[in-house]
């Protein structure tokens, strides 16, 4: 290797060198008893619907126009499934999973 070569690398700088961005993280709420949302910073980007057994993932920011994505077995594989799609984690999905305040439920009085 000539010595150009050896300064053409070392001339890299520290962006090369820099660590990679971290990666942002996905949550995921319970929305009812069988839907789940995934959020990055309470931004929707996909949904989990459970049928029976199976987890049924779906990536978008509305319910009704979000497409299939992964069928798995588990909760947290459904939500990876979505977050690595937008490049990002997933916190433990099994225990963050949270209801939504049941206060949106109740029926208004008459």
């Amino acid at each position: 290797m000539s010595e150009a070569s050896l300064d053409r690398v070392d001339t890299a700088g520290p962006s090369a060198a820099a660590s990679p961005s971290p990666m942002p993280e996905a949550h995921v709420e319970r929305l009812a008893d069988d839907v789940y949302v995934v959020t990055i910073a309470d931004d929707a980007i996909g949904f989990i619907e459970v049928a029976g057994r199976i987890y049924v993932a779906s990536v978008g920011p509305r319910r009704d126009r979000a497409l299939e994505c992964a069928q798995t077995h588990s909760l947290d594989t459904a939500a990876r499934a979505i977050a690595e799609i937008h490049g990002a984690t997933v916190a433990d999905a099994t225990s963050r999973a949270r209801r939504v305040t049941r206060a949106l439920y109740r029926p208004l009085p008459c």
